[in-house]
C-alpha cells in the first residue's frame, strides 16, 4: 500500500491522515511478526532462554490449573449484567493505569525514557532518506543536489559496484594487496557519506526539535483527556470482559494479541492525527522554509510506526509490572530483552 503525501505545499487531508495511520498499523504489525519468527528461530538455538521460557510456560499453565480448579467444570457466558459490569471495571482501571503513564503537563518517566530512542530512530531514518537519490513516494523524481559532497556520493554509491569489479579485474602482487584495496574504496564509500550526512545535521536537528515538541505537545495535553474514551474503545473492541471471566484475572495473556491491536490502532489514529498536522504546521511556518523532501519525509509512515513500537512496549511493561496485563511468555521474554 503507498503512503499518502502531503501536498507540496504541506498539508495533508483528514481521509489521508487516517490511512497513513493504516499503513503505520500494518508496518508495526509486519515488524513485529517478523520479530516473532527471528526471536522463536533463535530460541530454537538457545539452551539458556529455552529454560527461561519452558520455565515461564510453566508458572503460566499452574496458574491457569489453579484457575481450572477452583471453578465449576464447564463455565457459562457471565450474565449479561454480570459482563457489563466486569466491562466498567476494566475501562475504569485502564483509564487509571493510562492515567499514570499520559500525564497532562508532564511527561512521566516511563516516558521521558523513550523520548530519547525516539530521536535516534528518527535520525537513522531521516539519513536513510537523505541517501537516496529519488525524492520520498517517487520512483522517476529526483532530487536536487545541494552540496558538492551529496553529488559525489550519489555517483560513487551509483558505480560502486562497478568500481569493485574493475578493482578485482587487476593483477595483483598477492591477496592481501587486493584485501587492501577493497578496504580502501569500502572508507572511501564512508567518508564520502559521512562528509555528506554531515552537512544535513543542522536541518535534522531543526526536525528532532520539532518532532520532540509536537510529541511533548501530544502526550502531556492532546492524549490525557481522551484516556476514558480510549479505555472504553480498547475494551469493547478487544472484547476483554469476555478474557477476563475465562482467565480469572483483568487481562489475559490470551486476549493481549486482541488488546494490542485494539490498543495499538487507536493509539496511531490519535498519533497521526494530532503529529502529522503539527509537524507540517511547523515545517511551514519555519522562516528558514524545509525543500519537498523534507516535507515529503514528515510524512513517513516508519516515524509513527517508531513511536507506537517505543511507546506501547513501555505501555505493555508497564501493565504488566503492575499486574493489570498479562503478557504471553515469548512477550515477557522479549521486553526483558530490550
Amino acid at each position: 500500500m503507498r503512503a499518502p503525501l502531503p501536498s507540496d505545499e504541506g498539508i495533508m487531508s483528514t481521509r489521508a491522515k487516517m490511512s497513513l495511520a493504516d499503513i503505520a498499523m500494518q508496518l508495526r504489525d509486519e515488524q513485529l511478526q517478523a520479530r516473532i519468527i527471528h526471536y522463536k528461530e533463535e530460541l530454537e538455538t538457545n539452551s539458556e532462554l529455552d529454560a527461561v521460557t519452558a520455565q515461564v510456560v510453566a508458572e503460566l499453565q499452574a496458574l491457569q490449573a489453579a484457575a481450572t480448579s477452583s471453578r465449576p467444570p464447564s463455565v457459562m457466558p457471565p450474565p449479561p449484567e454480570d459482563r457489563a459490569g466486569l466491562e466498567i471495571e476494566l475501562i475504569q482501571s485502564f483509564k487509571v493505569m493510562l492515567g499514570r503513564l499520559f500525564r497532562a503537563e508532564k511527561l512521566s518517566p516511563t516516558i521521558e525514557r523513550k523520548m530519547g530512542e525516539v530521536s535516534k530512530r528518527f535520525a537513522r531514518l531521516f539519513f536513510e532518506s537523505e541517501l537516496h537519490d529519488k525524492i520520498r513516494g517517487s520512483s522517476t523524481e529526483g532530487k536536487r543536489m545541494r552540496f558538492a559532497e551529496q553529488a559525489t556520493y550519489l555517483v560513487f554509491a551509483r558505480n560502486e559496484a562497478q568500481l569493485l569489479r574493475d578493482l578485482e579485474s587487476l593483477d595483483y602482487a598477492d591477496e592481501q594487496v587486493l584485501e587492501q584495496a577493497r578496504a580502501s574504496l569500502g572508507e572511501m564509500a564512508k567518508e564520502l557519506k559521512n562528509r555528506f550526512l554531515s552537512r544535513t545535521t543542522p536541518e535534522l536537528n531543526a526536525l528532532v526539535k520539532l518532532l520532540n515538541e509536537v510529541l511533548v505537545e501530544f502526550f502531556t495535553g492532546e492524549l490525557p483527556p481522551s484516556m476514558g474514551e480510549m479505555a472504553w474503545e480498547v475494551v469493547k473492541e478487544a472484547r476483554l470482559a469476555d478474557a477476563k471471566v475465562r482467565a480469572g484475572y483483568k487481562i489475559s495473556a490470551d486476549a493481549f494479541t486482541r488488546f494490542r491491536q485494539a490498543f495499538e490502532r487507536r493509539f496511531l489514529q490519535r498519533l497521526v492525527a494530532f503529529a502529522e498536522d503539527e509537524m507540517l504546521k511547523r515545517v511551514r511556518e519555519r522562516e528558514d522554509k524545509f525543500r519537498l523532501d523534507t516535507i515529503r519525509f514528515v510524512a513517513d509512515p516508519q516515524i509513527f510506526t517508531d513511536v507506537c513500537e517505543l511507546v506501547c512496549d513501555a505501555v505493555y511493561e508497564f501493565l504488566y509490572s503492575d499486574g493489570f496485563l498479562d503478557l504471553p511468555p515469548d512477550w515477557r521474554a522479549r521486553l526483558a530483552r530490550t
